[in-house]
């Protein structure tokens, strides 16, 4: 069902006769502290990040102008009381194994649209139509960063998708 709001949403920016696709992702940078080295926390400082892929959506046709052949991946994170804020961290979503077809994800951390401890990001990639999309087969650690340059651990993310899927 929220497919097809997404589509909906596309097919309401093609009708609309825009010049350009519009949306954008909502996964923002996160500053940190680059005079800091990269470091693991300590055991328990940060948890796993329950992360959790909610929605894969492919392209459908290759006009670009309308949003149409936009590739959408929603992943949400609930964030557990503890240490830090959600607002006190950002996320990164790094490809570690399988087909890595398409640039999905943006290289260091980010932050997504926050609601309480709940994090929603969306994430855009050219798709085109799905007679020349290729297959998407991949594993990504997701893992907690903090401002002053520590990482988690990762949770391991499974994302597949076959073309026209």
């Amino acid at each position: 069902m929220k497919s097809r709001y997404a589509l909906g949403a596309c097919l309401i920016l093609a009708a609309s006769g825009a010049g350009a696709c519009g949306m954008s992702s909502t996964a923002v940078p996160f500053d940190i502290d680059g005079t800091q080295a990269v470091r693991d926390a300590p055991e328990g400082e940060l948890p796993l990040p329950p992360a959790v892929i909610t929605q894969v959506v492919r392209g459908i046709v290759s006009n670009h102008a309308t949003c149409n052949d936009t590739g959408l991946l929603t992943v949400v994170i609930e964030w557990p009381r503890g240490n830090y804020k959600l607002r006190d961290v950002g996320f990164e979503f790094l490809p570690v194994g399988g087909n890595v077809a398409y640039p999905i994800f943006p290289e260091g951390p980010v932050q997504g649209r926050e609601n309480r401890r709940r994090s929603e990001f969306l994430f855009l990639w050219r798709d085109g139509p799905p007679s020349q999309q290729k297959p998407i087969d991949m594993q990504v650690d997701v893992r907690a960063v903090t401002r002053d340059n520590q990482r988690g651990p990762a949770t391991r993310l499974r994302l597949g998708s076959r073309p026209g899927g």
